[in-house]
């Protein structure tokens, strides 16, 4: 039997899923956009979003998204759910996107700490 190839896009990420975590990714991602490049490659699961290197990775649940930001200084935030060193790399923080309220000032201001630390 011969192997087939399942190639899975960004976009097939979201079969099954709620249009509320379709929103709330369009809209991560519109915010991203304002910074500058952002290159999305499907994982086996999850997201990673990248500029020159992975600065943020997106795991998909049925109506909310899972975000994991790396900066290069420790952030905190009662919003933030766990935090991991990441030798040589800095930290990756934890976040849950349950609303489009959550994408606010706080949340964009941490994005670009992520994108611009991946330059």
């Amino acid at each position: 039997m011969l192997a087939t190839n399942t190639y899975i896009t960004v976009h097939d990420s979201f079969d099954g899923k709620s249009q509320t975590a379709r929103d709330l990714y369009g809209l991560l991602v519109d915010e991203l956009n304002k910074f500058g490049p952002v290159q999305e490659s499907q994982k086996a699961i999850s997201i990673s979003l990248e500029n020159r290197r992975q600065f943020a990775s997106v795991l998909i649940r049925n109506r909310s998204l899972k975000l994991v930001l790396r900066t290069q200084h420790r952030m905190s935030s009662p919003r933030i759910l766990s935090i991991q060193r990441v030798a040589g790399y800095g930290f990756d923080h934890t976040i849950v996107l349950n609303s489009k309220t959550e994408i606010d000032d706080e949340l964009v201001s941490w994005l670009g700490d992520a994108y611009h630390y991946s330059k």
